[in-house]
């Protein structure tokens, strides 16, 4: 049993790997239910168990848990692989009926199912039809005219068009890992830097200096982030280094989350630490800029 519910559940359906618009969308169709509502996410990325890859994540674990908090988002958890050689009808009768007791399905208009995608639409509806589930079937939601999706959103971040990427997800990109012990060179040049690493299969932002800005203590900040190998000190690691503008406090071993607004510039070697420093006073002025029309925006 994968749900202790036995009154019936509405259950939102598709890989929701970023919780973007179009997949909030669908949870937001499912809510409307007469019956309790609840997301199904898989363990792991279909891709990782199909082909063994998965694509870049958008989200670690500890923003997963914020958002759906903040959005009362239940979830139950299956694993792929448990389901994956399941034809769409055995998944349909087998999972969603006898396991889940499912009353009422939520999905895109794309959504497939069953061993190798071969349940569609179409066969969903008969399925539903003929066994008195009500299923809702909710339309693409489009960016400047194109899908949303998270492999859109994936290209925006990674060539750092981070207002396109808060645009679809409907929120600021963001990441939260552990802060970790630096060599305190921005501290020695006036701007303290929180830095953290991202870690494997993580999506890598592109390198240079970005808006951000981060909530601290129950306080948001405005702050300004490094992404990128650190040229003219070492560049021989690529790292996150945020400089929090009006915090001064011990943040080692601590998580913070990091709210990406808008890229800044290119990731640039300078002749020396004073030219570096003049570059970061620059940026840090075109952060609070960015941050007042964030505020305003929200």
């Amino acid at each position: 049993m994968l749900t202790d519910n036995r009154n019936g559940i509405s259950l939102a359906l598709g890989t929701f790997d970023g919780f973007h618009l179009g997949h909030m969308a669908v949870i937001n169709a499912a809510k409307k239910s007469e019956y309790p509502m609840y997301a199904l996410l898989f363990d792991e990325h279909p891709l990782k168990v199909i082909t063994g890859k998965a694509p870049p994540e958008l989200m670690c674990d500890s923003v997963l848990f914020r958002i759906r908090e903040e959005n009362g988002i239940p979830a139950i958890h299956i694993d792929f692989e448990d389901i994956m050689d399941m034809s769409a009808e055995e998944f349909f009768y087998e999972i969603l009926l006898d396991e889940m007791d499912v009353r009422e399905l939520s999905c895109g208009e794309n959504y497939s199912f069953g061993k190798g995608g071969k349940g569609n639409i179409e066969l969903l509806r008969r399925l539903c039809n003929e066994n008195g589930v009500k299923l809702n079937v909710v339309a693409t939601v489009l960016y400047k005219g194109e899908p949303i999706s998270s492999t859109r959103i994936r290209r925006a971040v990674e060539s750092g068009n981070m207002e396109e990427a808060r645009e679809m997800l409907g929120r600021p990109f963001s990441y939260c890992f552990p802060v970790i012990d630096g060599d305190k060179r921005g501290r020695t040049l006036g701007f303290p830097t929180a830095n953290q690493v991202f870690p494997d299969g993580f999506i890598k932002m592109k390198r240079g200096v970005y808006a951000s800005c981060c909530r601290v203590e129950g306080k948001l900040y405005p702050a300004m982030t490094n992404y990128g190998l650190r040229p003219t000190v070492d560049g021989e690691k690529c790292f996150s280094e945020t400089h929090i503008i009006g915090f001064d406090g011990n943040l080692y071993s601590k998580c913070i989350e990091v709210f990406i607004l808008a890229f800044i510039r290119d990731e640039k070697k300078f002749d020396g630490l004073d030219g570096l420093t003049a570059a970061i006073a620059e940026d840090k002025e075109t952060a609070l800029k960015i941050f007042s029309h964030y505020l305003e925006t929200v």
